[in-house]
């Protein structure tokens, strides 16, 4: 099996997707609750989603799995924002379904519907 070269869009999808997490994580454990907090986990999940995008995976559990992680980090900058936990997770869902729709994930799943 021949390896194919790195690409330049993969190896920056993959650092910008590390960069995201290690945001997202640290930002919530580090003063918890606080605006700085919910702004760089807000940062960190855009970032983790930029990642996603120029990294290109055709893996729909890993594809899922990022988006889901980004879309609690937009869900907890709202919930920080707003105090509310009903706002906090239409955020969230809203997130996900724009980000899977924008991604077309659908197509992927719908495919792979057929095989299950």
């Amino acid at each position: 099996m021949a390896r194919k070269p790195l690409k330049f869009t993969t190896a920056f999808g993959v650092t910008v997707m590390v960069l995201g997490t290690l945001l997202e994580l640290g930002a919530f454990f580090y003063h918890a609750g606080s605006p700085v907090s919910g702004e760089t986990v807000f940062t960190g999940a855009i970032v983790l989603t930029i990642g996603q995008a120029f990294y290109g995976t055709d893996n729909l559990f890993l594809s899922l799995l990022l988006t889901f992680f980004s879309s609690i980090g937009v869900g907890y900058f709202v919930l920080v924002q707003t105090s509310s936990w009903l706002w906090a997770i239409i955020a969230a869902i809203a997130f996900f379904a724009f980000i899977v729709a924008l991604f077309g994930f659908r197509s992927s799943i719908r495919k792979k519907h057929g095989m299950w």
